[in-house]
């Protein structure tokens, strides 16, 4: 395998390892806030009020994975980002409804062409060796991730920027090389954190930042320790004294502590593990839809499936609800196209397919298949829950005449051959979003090497290059949804579900939110007598 597959292979695998949770009941779409000048003071979303919170006590957390070390800049491990977000703080956050919010900036807005980004800070901050935050330390930050001596992975997504100035103290102005719409979403990953120049070298073992809780220890395969930071800019936040995240890489291992009352919370509980945990004395299940699709990709261009109507009966020949039942343990929300429930873009198509064997088989017949025809679905190794659904799917299409052979292929060939090689039929996988919508549909662009299921439509090319680089809300609004519009009109693929992300906790554990990306923001929990 070259270099440039190896990494992809490292990428993807945790692309699709994130997939394995999820959870919760769909939004309404909206149209996403304008990014341009914002005012609101930030504050944990939703913001528990002094009647209802008691300030003290410890958590622990059973983590399935351990910290690749606490360095912002240097790491891509989702296991880092989740226990970061409550060291280190961004210009600007995402709350639980995906949209962008304050943080160290209090308000920004942007030019008329988009090229340059002014971010007002607050002047109350406070890094948690004493000194006070500056805008000095947001360019420093970012001219750290983008030399390439730090070698940070995500530099690529702040390449765009040209220039950063700091007119005074508590401004910060980015000049960029063209316009970006996913600049401002970008600004909320826990990789563009802003950190201290003078504690730069020691942030891998001795994290500083800004967030709500201060480094204590960090004992690599055990536990990372922290403690409430006093002087935290959100008045009353946090409310927990210390937080405990323990690595626990063993599933039923994770489980049984949290039964037994040795950890309080498990954000990652396994589908088939979640009617048990409900029945359990003392434990609560929370619920939200996962920002990533499951999908029965199929091959545009590989007959016979090049036939719209051989797509479209495939798509009329899959009962998705059965496939999330029989294959997800009930845990995933039916899909129409390509986008997560949880996006503020996401348009409900699940009616345009409705499950129908006998129309399924009409649309085969019209094509010239009367009597079916034989295909292969090619099964992703080791990743089970996308095997499940294959097994699932095979079954109905059989029903509608196809017979559909099953092939697991182990990983790093199934990247060669499949996702880079396109040589497939049908094929099961997944796919996580960003917080903006062109990075989740732009993988259908004619000549993107992530178009893997060679769908080739200008007026989609079109669109999305518009999308890219729009920063009119309402504009974008109706390019996304007839970007999903023309994915489930031209059944490029079977969008199957969003999975669930689920969190068992005890009882007493209050005001846990879900994200939709991969953090455990802890500054509005506590916990009840």
């Amino acid at each position: 395998m070259n270099t440039r597959n190896a990494l992809h292979l490292a990428l993807l695998t945790l692309i699709l390892a994130g997939l394995l949770t999820a959870c919760g009941p769909t939004a309404s779409p909206t149209p996403s806030p304008a990014p341009t000048a914002t005012t609101a003071s930030p504050t944990p979303s939703p913001a528990p009020t002094a009647t209802t919170t008691r300030r003290g006590g410890s958590l622990t957390v059973a983590v399935a994975a351990d910290v690749d070390g606490l360095d912002p800049h240097k790491t891509v491990a989702a296991a880092t980002f989740q226990i970061t977000r409550n060291l280190y703080d961004t210009l600007v956050q995402v709350d639980p409804q995906s949209r962008i919010q304050p943080d160290l900036a209090t308000s920004w807005e942007t030019s008329d062409d988009g090229l340059k980004w002014t971010f007002h800070l607050r002047d109350d901050v406070s890094f948690h060796n004493g000194r006070t935050l500056t805008a000095a330390d947001v360019k420093y930050s970012f001219e750290r991730i983008l030399d390439p001596d730090t070698a940070s992975p995500r530099a690529k997504d702040y390449q765009i920027i040209t220039a950063i100035e700091t007119p005074d103290d508590h401004t910060v102005v980015f000049t960029l090389s063209e316009a970006q719409a996913a600049f401002l979403s970008n600004l909320a990953y826990g990789w563009a954190a802003v950190v201290p120049e003078e504690a730069a070298e020691a942030l891998r073992d001795h994290p500083v930042g800004t967030g709500p809780f201060e480094f204590v220890e960090w004992v690599p395969d055990s536990h990372v320790k922290l403690r409430r930071f006093d002087k935290y800019f959100l008045p009353d936040a946090p409310y927990l004294d210390e937080v405990t995240f323990r690595v626990i890489t063993d599933p039923p291992a994770r489980l049984i502590s949290l039964k037994t009352g040795e950890v309080d919370v498990v954000p990652e509980v396994p589908a088939q593990e979640i009617a048990g945990l409900q029945d359990e004395s003392g434990i609560k299940v929370i619920q939200q839809p996962f920002n990533g699709i499951q999908l029965l990709a199929i091959n545009n261009t590989r007959p016979p499936f090049d036939d719209l109507r051989v797509r479209q009966a495939i798509n009329h020949a899959i009962d998705k609800q059965a496939v999330i039942e029989g294959a997800q343990w009930g845990t995933g929300v039916a899909i129409g196209s390509h986008m997560p429930p949880a996006s503020h873009f996401y348009v409900d198509l699940t009616e345009r397919y409705p499950y129908d064997t006998e129309k399924a088989k009409a649309l085969l017949a019209e094509a010239g298949y009367p009597d079916g025809f034989e295909t292969t679905i090619a099964l992703p190794q080791p990743y089970d829950f996308h095997i499940r659904n294959g097994e699932v799917i095979a079954d109905q299409l059989a029903k509608a005449g196809i017979k559909a052979k099953l092939e697991t292929i182990e990983w790093a060939t199934y990247l060669d051959q499949v996702y880079f090689g396109r040589d497939y039929a049908l094929t099961t996988l997944g796919h996580t979003g960003r917080l903006d919508p062109d990075p989740f549909l732009n993988r259908y662009v004619s000549d993107r090497e992530e178009d893997y299921m060679n769908y080739t439509n200008p007026r989609y090319d079109k669109l999305a290059a518009e999308g890219a680089i729009s920063t009119d809300p309402a504009r974008r609004k109706e390019i996304y949804t007839e970007m999903q519009r023309m994915l489930a009109d031209d059944a490029v693929a079977v969008y199957l579900l969003a999975p669930l992300s689920s969190v068992g906790l005890r009882e007493e554990v209050q005001g846990w939110q879900l994200y939709p990306i991969d953090i455990y923001d802890l500054r509005a929990v506590w916990i009840r007598d």
